[in-house]
């Protein structure tokens, strides 16, 4: 069974997170060891990112020279992601404001790395779990390259370590295998798929005022909560042409003038209030 079955299993909280994994530059088409179609996944990310997910974290392969993996070594795959090199930067366009940390992986020469939570030969741990864990996360939702291979990975290590794991598969590319095969496998196994369309149409649009209020309370905890907030009431507001209540428009209006000047700013306690009321909203 896949999360697109229970739409409003997929509305993100703070209790969720996003694994964007391997969005690195010899990964893009025309890169080393580029996947098709896998440049066309980042502005799907990019708005993924702006949910109130607790953590956002995104890992690199940041492989020596003389990797295991590398075809000269005898392993299946070209040179890629070499540390320090262009090829092994994230994406120039992957907006990176939102993500609160970087996991490198395959660092061991002698051995590969496609899960975000440890290496192959499962000797290596990242620490991703710890933290996870320490912000009070309990489901992951993985996106990013190669579906079939490095998100796989991380969604079965995911479960391995006890968290729920939904992968996108719309934010995703896969190297070999057919997207729907690798979906099949991973359904099999406890894992949910989902479209990352869904989770944006369901954020955004039709959601009841307290799920609104949730949204917006998170952004809170941000360096630019007042902008974020701002920003977020806007397109709330315009993706609600009736919503049912006078109060609540006007709510949402009265947050996204908030950064108009400096004799609009809102304080936090302020804002809290205007949550407060639209949460309250019948």
């Amino acid at each position: 069974m896949t999360a697109n079955d229970h739409p409003e299993t997929l509305f993100i909280t703070p209790a969720d997170a996003l694994l964007v994994i391997d969005m690195q530059v010899d990964f893009m088409p025309g890169g080393t060891l580029g996947v098709a179609g896998a440049d066309g996944i980042v502005p799907l990310i990019n708005r993924l990112s702006e949910l109130p997910f607790g953590l956002i974290a995104a890992t690199q392969d940041w492989h020596p020279a003389d990797h295991v993996s590398f075809d000269m070594q005898g392993g299946p795959w070209p040179e890629h992601c070499v540390a320090g090199t262009k090829g092994a930067a994230l994406v120039p366009d992957l907006a990176q404001a939102h993500i609160g940390v970087v996991l490198r992986k395959g660092m061991r020469p002698e051995t590969d790395s496609y899960s975000a939570f440890e290496d192959n030969a499962r000797t290596s741990r990242t620490g991703l779990d710890d933290l996870l864990r320490g912000r009070g996360i309990k489901r992951v939702f993985v996106v990013g390259v190669a579906l079939d291979y490095c998100v796989a990975a991380t969604a079965r290590d995911a479960v391995r370590a006890g968290f729920a794991a939904v992968v996108l598969t719309d934010a995703c590319r896969s190297v070999a295998q057919p997207v729907a095969a690798v979906e099949a496998a991973l359904v099999s196994e406890v894992i949910e798929t989902a479209h990352a369309v869904d989770v944006l149409a369901l954020m955004d649009r039709g959601l009841a005022p307290r799920q609104i209020a949730r949204v917006l309370e998170s952004f809170l905890a941000r360096e630019s909560y007042v902008q974020a907030i701002a920003d977020k009431a806007l397109e709330m507001d315009n993706s609600h042409p009736h919503p049912g209540s006078r109060t609540l428009s006007d709510a949402l209006m009265e947050l996204a003038v908030m950064d108009a000047g400096p004799e609009f700013e809102l304080d936090r306690d302020a804002i809290r209030a205007i949550i407060d009321r639209i949460r309250s909203v019948r």
